[in-house]
């Protein structure tokens, strides 16, 4: 199967057309979709108006020319279409954008045609951030067991990539959702670095910590995302600690990456690591050493606890508080608790409780961990470790039933989640890059016949040193023939 680097070469030669390949794209999702649910809010009708106007005017010729994608629902403004975002009351609104927000258009500009948006949890939390299974519309499931979840929040972009029915989807990382999902349906997933890419119109999500990206089936693939997606708009709070490559982050996939220190850490001292998840790491590990790169044993010394969640944790029942009410003008009304899911009712109840001095005794923690943390990666001498790359596993768990995050009281949901992404949200407090790849177990998949991704964490700034491994290791021990049993190839 061909992916979006490869459509788009294919539009650009004029082997065929924008509207042939939606249209192509429309009967995958409609194939597949019913089983997946993976695209909850179709836009055929606007992407098939959006090809044949890319078409009538030959301006095929962006890097995504022609190539269909979806948007996730959460927090990517195109204007006019549907902003339900998993919550039934927007729903019942019929709430739409007013306008387009960076991420939308720089895609659009760049040639590629939506044809819907991905399931993700309510409104970014729900019942489970990293859940993309909604009392609006039902779980999502994951094309390799259906009897699985995706997980998320990006879990439907990742279904749909999976599944064929796009070959690379906008998908956005608040504490591993590009990540998390990339790991579970088998792709690749790169979390890009604070201020790569903005957030225009907003400023920022959770404290700096959110970022937009994609989930795509090769290394190419999303080191093309990032040149479509990356730069900056007027007023964006943040800029990147490292400038982009001058020729373009696809430029630098061919590009050996030289003998880098990497750091490994299978395990983690303050969660349970499910032992696949530890052999995924190690058999990466071992590859990477075949490579010839320096690989030690090593884990960055603020990782050995998650003290730091209590303050990110503060933050996002904070920011989810200022969402919910940033909608009471369109609701016409204050929320209520038959509006929401239940765990996102108890966290918009704590937010109102969150002082102003508290919220920003809160960020400045993290501003001192974020501190702490980098330095493992510096060079400069005697600031720091000197280590090139981190390599985790990127779940702490394969993926668990459907239900599993979203069904019982918030404690024990509160637990689950923290299983699931021991290794993740640490680097959305830093704001560094890091990627999952879907590398696996030494026998490729979980008994359940899942996927299983490792994780890689550059210095700040430095997706460039990430694509040109990952794509070192994608090309050792390539993944992307892999096809699941719910595919629209089948």
């Amino acid at each position: 199967m061909s992916d979006a680097t490869a459509l788009a070469e294919q539009v650009r030669a004029g082997e065929t057309d924008a509207t042939t390949m939606v249209d192509e794209a429309i009967a995958r999702c409609e194939q597949v979709n019913p089983t997946i649910n993976a695209i909850v809010e179709r836009t055929y009708d606007t992407a098939r108006e959006r090809a044949a106007e890319l078409d009538a005017s030959e301006a095929s010729t962006g890097l995504l020319a022609g190539v269909p994608t979806a948007l996730k629902d959460l927090f990517c403004p195109a204007e006019g279409e549907p902003g339900y975002q998993g919550n039934r009351r927007l729903a019942e609104l019929d709430y739409r954008y007013l306008e387009t927000g960076a991420v939308a258009r720089r895609l659009a500009e760049a040639g590629a045609v939506s044809i819907g948006h991905t399931h993700s949890p309510e409104l970014g939390g729900g019942q489970c951030p990293a859940a993309a299974e909604t009392a609006l519309y039902g779980p999502c499931r994951n094309p390799w067991n259906t009897d699985h979840t995706v997980l998320g929040s990006s879990g439907g972009a990742a279904a749909a990539v999976a599944a064929g029915i796009v070959r690379i989807a906008h998908a956005s990382d608040g504490g591993g959702s590009i990540r998390i999902p990339a790991s579970a349906n088998g792709l690749v997933g790169l979390k890009p670095s604070r201020g790569r890419i903005s957030s225009a119109p907003a400023g920022e999500g959770w404290g700096g910590g959110t970022t937009d990206g994609a989930v795509a089936l090769t290394v190419r693939d999303a080191a093309l995302a990032l040149d479509v997606l990356a730069g900056a708009e007027p007023g964006d709070p943040y800029v990147p600690a490292h400038p982009a490559p001058a020729a373009g982050y696809v430029a630098e996939v061919s590009q050996h990456p030289g003998t880098l220190r990497i750091g490994v850490s299978s395990t983690i001292p303050f969660e349970a690591t499910d032992p696949l998840c530890t052999q995924a790491a190690e058999a990466a590990a071992g590859l990477l050493d075949s490579l010839g790169h320096r690989v030690e044993q090593a884990l960055p010394e603020p990782m050995a606890t998650n003290d730091y969640m209590y303050d990110y944790v503060r933050i996002m029942r904070a920011s989810a508080t200022a969402t919910l009410r940033s909608y009471e003008a369109a609701l016409g009304r204050p929320w209520t608790e038959d509006d929401v899911e239940p765990v996102a009712w108890i966290n918009y109840q704590r937010g109102t409780k969150i002082s102003g001095p508290d919220l920003l005794a809160s960020r400045e923690r993290l501003h001192q961990f974020t501190r702490q943390i980098v330095r493992w990666w510096s060079t400069e001498p005697g600031q720091g470790d000197g280590f090139d790359l981190l390599l985790t596993p990127t779940l702490g768990v394969v993926p668990p039933p459907v239900g599993y995050l979203v069904e019982g009281d918030e404690r024990t949901l509160t637990k689950r989640l923290a299983k699931v992404t021991p290794y993740l949200p640490q680097f959305n407090v830093s704001g560094q890059p890091a990627i999952s790849v879907p590398l696996g177990t030494p026998d490729g998949m979980s008994p359940e016949g899942l996927p299983i991704g490792v994780q890689l964490v550059a210095a700040p700034g430095r997706e460039d040193v990430l694509l040109r491994v990952a794509a070192q290791m994608e090309q050792a021990a390539p993944w992307a023939h892999r096809r699941p049993p719910v595919h629209a190839s089948a």
